[in-house]
């Protein structure tokens, strides 16, 4: 058992919440090979949610609900959760899990193409959240409709954030972590973090 899931089990013993659906996600996200929140990652994504002013909201997902259950959970009622899913199996998996936690009025979840439906939001956003799996060879997309749709004093949240070990070839996936990685950890509109969690959460603030 490593840091991250001793810290996990500390905090699922001693915490208040003991949603079963938070560990039924975890379990189906790690037999896919996937990463998650964790419940450390989770409730600091429930912390985000729920000490600062969230209006509006965007997810963008490509595993089964973590970070989804966490947030619906800890966002005011008058926030508007836009979620975006990378397949029809996603959008069935999170679409039932929110349907059981009887949370599905709260969000608004459908397939689509990250950025595009980023952009294509009417309002800037207080909080954005990425959890891109796979998907983050396309982190290179994502820079512009952040910058342009995340509002002044907004978040951001990026799951397996963690820089390449070693200074070796790397990856399609390795470069497009880094690549990003360098553009906001350089950004002085931004005032950013890397946490030893999810594989690396980014944590931004949008400075101005």
């Amino acid at each position: 058992m490593n840091n991250e899931e001793t810290l996990d089990k500390y905090l699922a013993d001693l915490s208040f919440d003991k949603d079963p659906l938070t560990g039924e996600i975890a379990l189906l996200t790690t037999q896919h090979s996937r990463f998650h929140t964790g419940r450390s990652g989770g409730l600091l994504l429930a912390i985000l949610a729920s000490t600062t002013r969230m209006e509006h909201v965007f997810e963008w997902t490509g595993a089964y609900g973590s970070t989804t259950l966490w947030l619906a959970k800890a966002l005011p009622d008058t926030a508007h959760h836009t979620i975006g899913v990378v397949s029809d199996e996603n959008l069935r998996l999170i679409s039932n899990y929110m349907k059981r936690a009887g949370l599905s009025g709260r969000v608004q979840i459908s397939k689509s193409t990250g950025p595009d439906h980023l952009l294509s939001l009417d309002s800037p956003q207080n909080l954005i959240v990425l959890d891109l799996q796979q998907e983050r060879t396309k982190l290179a997309d994502w820079y512009p409709a952040i910058e342009k749709k995340l509002a002044p004093g907004g978040i951001l949240v990026s799951l397996g954030m963690s820089p390449p070990e070693g200074t070796g070839t790397r990856s399609l996936l390795q470069s497009s972590v880094e690549s990003f990685n360098h553009k906001i950890l350089g950004n002085s509109n931004f005032l950013t973090t890397i946490l030893p969690l999810s594989q690396g959460m980014l944590v931004a603030s949008r400075i101005s």
